[in-house]
């Protein structure tokens, strides 16, 4: 199985809203996977830190916070 590339990012913040408006706000945002199950894989960084989070399936809204944003 091929490990797929992450696309590099540069978001501010990434907002994700769940049913029962449960929400996870990510910052610093570097780079992205999207897996066949539609789990987003997400690296942030801040200061000297490096964090990696799995979002699972099944947000009803993603909001970015960029200064430039391009669809």
């Amino acid at each position: 199985m091929e490990k797929p590339n992450p696309t590099k990012l540069s978001e501010k913040k990434r907002i994700y809203t769940f049913p029962n408006n449960n929400i996870i706000v990510l910052e610093n945002v570097t780079e992205l996977i999207v897996s066949e199950s539609g789990n987003h894989r997400i690296k942030t960084k801040s200061d000297e830190e490096i964090s990696l989070h799995i979002i699972p399936t099944g947000w009803i809204h993603l909001e970015i916070k960029e200064s430039e944003w391009t669809v």
